[in-house]
């Protein structure tokens, strides 16, 4: 598992890769864009992202926890 660090909302949020590579991060970081319902769920900040190759997991620090497809 590879991990990496992406600015969202003024914040680094980690990024755990499974089954991806980081050639994916421009597509998460245009679905996180894309999806602002799923984003003003979240009650705080995202804490961490799981990355798969079709989607992502979003962690808040409430323990919130949502799914968003990832299309490259």
């Amino acid at each position: 598992m590879v991990t990496t660090n992406i600015s969202f909302q003024e914040n680094s949020v980690p990024v755990f890769l499974f089954g991806a590579d980081s050639h994916i991060i421009p597509s998460l970081l245009s679905a996180l864009q894309r999806n602002r319902l799923t984003i003003s769920n979240l009650k705080e900040s995202l804490v961490r992202i799981d990355l798969f190759r079709s989607q992502a997991l979003l962690y808040s620090a409430q323990g919130d926890k949502y799914s968003i497809p990832i299309f490259p």
